[in-house]
């Protein structure tokens, strides 16, 4: 029961013990009252008759005559004469009349009422002894009517104070409905801004501790975050160009290659500072550092416009930019040249060197060593001319079909995909560390061509021809289907169309409403990149799917841990770790001081940290040591 209602119980019962005790008392009073004036009048009635009779001689007859006349006015109960020797001469007594009072009533409170006696005299003789005795109908009757508008006036006065003690009630108790919510807020991991404090003291006091509370969390969570941040660039980032080293870069290329959606495919662009050395023997060092600081700032302005790209210093001369979904590979490499050019100009070393490059289309599936092999060997013939252009390689070096041409294609075949439905979804099992589901991740699919198309190969063009929120439309139905088939908790990958756009968001909220028994076992999961770019959407979306029970979590996280703050009032259920972070995590401790890190992180607000791309027992058996709370990958099965 909520407080309130307690309150309201307490003032009503509180109510009806004063009205009853104040109805008993004045009843009581006036009853007494009444019986003390009813018996004052009788005495004086009986003497005021009793002289009349006297001074009339106390003859019989006329002593009947005048007894009678009074009995007959109807204000008398009894009226009675006594001779001297105690016998009844006239005896005269009404019968019970309605008093205007229930009976209840009048049982309850019985009024006594003593009759009036008088002696009549007859000269010096007593002629005998007059008894009389009022109606107490009417002292009944004006009871009960005294009690019918005490009743009425408490009524009144009880609605009244009940008008205004409800809004003085509400008024009060106003603070402690926004800390409830507070106090829901945290246990669902939502740590909300603070609430201001109300005058009252109590509520005062409590509302100040779960501000501090919350304050305290979210700090908390600001710090941690920029931790993990500082951790990663120490560990990943090339402290000179503020760019990716080598071996991150390289786990990153490997792990979009082998995703399952639409960054395992783009372009991969790889540019050389031709004469470097020569630069620092001519200009010196700290010029030089100054020069590839300029480049790796100019890098870095590129990606930071597309989620999900990369950049990295591979070498002490060779750059590299990884543009997912990006399938104009020589306008990448135009674009990438033209930033660094732009660089060397500032610095007045344009003439100094030239900047050969390569770029090249890698596809879902395609071999990282093939990859850097091709573009590697494009890239030493590029050199060898020491000229600043830039190549392009192929696999199998066959050049592709023009990108218009191959949107064209896929428009056709997309469209006519999602009017048929020919998307189906996959089922890869997330582990607890018993090996036991956590839930099916759901990959989507298309059955064109009599084949089975994996998200990778055709997600890009999804992307391209702008027909995700149709497809993430198509996937949360066959999600929402699948769940109710087999009744297993089932997650989704939903695009950057579901944030982006605001009519998704509605077209969801209708499906929550009418499927809302399903959503306990539908999780569903936005990409890191996306998230913090659209972060106002997706705390909307996520404060709808939690609201009907269902779970939301973001993928490929590690590459903006700074921005792990921003989450604190979102209530996440679980994170999952980019799988570049988890290649051959035994061997990297930077890795895994980062994980260990997260999961201290996650563990502390309620959230589940599961690792993606685990590929062998080695990276589970290290997972597991670091705190992970599940896995999912190639190497990862659920227990018999």
């Amino acid at each position: 029961m909520s407080l309130l209602k307690q309150l309201w119980l307490g003032i009503i019962l509180l109510l009806a013990l004063v009205f009853s005790v104040s109805i008993l008392v004045t009843t009581l009073s006036a009853r007494a009252y009444l019986e003390k004036q009813l018996s004052m009048k009788n005495a004086d009635n009986a003497t005021a008759l009793a002289l009349s009779l006297t001074q009339q001689g106390a003859d019989e007859v006329l002593l009947e005559l005048t007894l009678s006349a009074q009995f007959d006015t109807g204000y008398y109960e009894l009226i009675e004469l006594t001779d001297p020797e105690g016998k009844v001469t006239i005896r005269r007594t009404a019968e019970e009349a309605e008093s205007g009072a229930p009976d209840w009533f009048t049982s309850l409170l019985p009024i006594h009422v003593e009759p009036g006696v008088a002696a009549i005299q007859s000269g010096w003789q007593q002629a005998g002894t007059l008894t009389l005795l009022s109606q107490s109908r009417f002292a009944y009757k004006e009871l009960w009517q005294n009690t019918l508008m005490l009743s009425a006036v408490f009524f009144l006065a009880a609605l009244g104070a009940g008008l205004v003690g409800n809004s003085l009630l509400r008024r009060i108790l106003h603070p402690l409905g926004d800390v409830v919510d507070q106090a829901e807020a945290i246990g669902n991991r939502r740590f909300v801004t603070t609430i201001s404090e109300p005058r009252t003291l109590e509520f005062r006091q409590v509302v100040s501790a779960m501000n501090e509370l919350s304050i305290r969390i979210t700090s908390m969570l600001a710090q941690e975050a920029t931790r993990l941040q500082k951790w990663q660039r120490d560990a990943h980032v090339d402290k000179i160009t503020d760019l990716y080293n080598r071996d991150p870069f390289l786990n990153a290329l490997g792990a979009a290659m082998e995703g399952d959606d639409e960054t395992s495919s783009g372009t991969l662009c790889i540019i050389r500072v031709l004469g470097l050395s020569e630069l620092n023997q001519k200009y010196g060092r700290t010029a030089t550092d100054s020069l590839l600081h300029d480049i790796g700032s100019a890098l870095n302005r590129i990606i930071m416009q597309h989620a999900g790209w990369a950049a990295a210093r591979l070498s002490g001369s060779d750059f590299a930019v990884l543009a997912p979904r990006k399938l104009e590979a020589a306008e990448l490499g135009h674009d990438i040249q033209k930033a660094m050019l732009a660089a060397l100009e500032d610095h007045s070393m344009g003439e100094s060197v030239s900047l050969p490059g390569t770029t090249t289309v890698y596809r879902h599936g395609d071999s990282i060593t093939e990859l850097l092999n091709r573009a590697e060997g494009a890239l030493a013939a590029t050199e060898r001319e020491r000229v600043s252009s830039v190549t392009q390689t192929y696999k199998g070096d066959i050049t592709i079909r023009p990108v218009q041409e191959q949107v064209d294609q896929w428009r056709e075949i997309l469209e006519k995909a999602l009017r048929d439905r020919d998307f189906s979804l996959a089922q890869f099992p997330v582990v607890d560390l018993d090996n036991r589901l956590i839930h099916h991740e759901a990959p989507v699919r298309l059955n064109w061509d009599g084949k089975l198309w994996s998200a990778g190969q055709f997600l890009p063009w999804v992307h391209r021809i702008q027909v995700s929120g149709e497809l993430d439309k198509q996937v949360f139905e066959l999600a929402l289907e699948a769940i109710e088939r087999s009744q297993l908790p089932t997650a989704i990958n939903l695009s950057v169309a579901a944030i982006a756009d605001n009519s998704f968001v509605k077209w969801v909220e209708t499906h929550l409403n009418t499927r809302s028994a399903t959503l306990e076992k539908l999780w569903v999961e936005i990409p890191e990149a996306v998230v913090f770019r659209y972060l106002e959407n997706f705390k909307h979306l996520a404060s709808r799917i939690k609201a009907c029970g269902g779970h939301i979590g973001i993928e490929h996280i590690g590459h903006e841990l700074a921005k792990l703050g921003h989450l604190h009032d979102v209530g996440l259920d679980y994170l999952k770790v980019d799988a570049s972070f988890v290649r051959d995590v035994q061997d990297n401790p930077g890795n895994q001081t980062l994980l260990r890190t997260l999961c201290t992180l996650g563990h502390t607000i309620g959230v589940i940290v599961i690792a993606e791309g685990v590929h062998t027992n080695e990276e589970w058996a290290a997972l597991r040591e670091l705190g992970i709370d599940g896995a999912t990958g190639p190497g990862i099965a659920l227990a018999d």
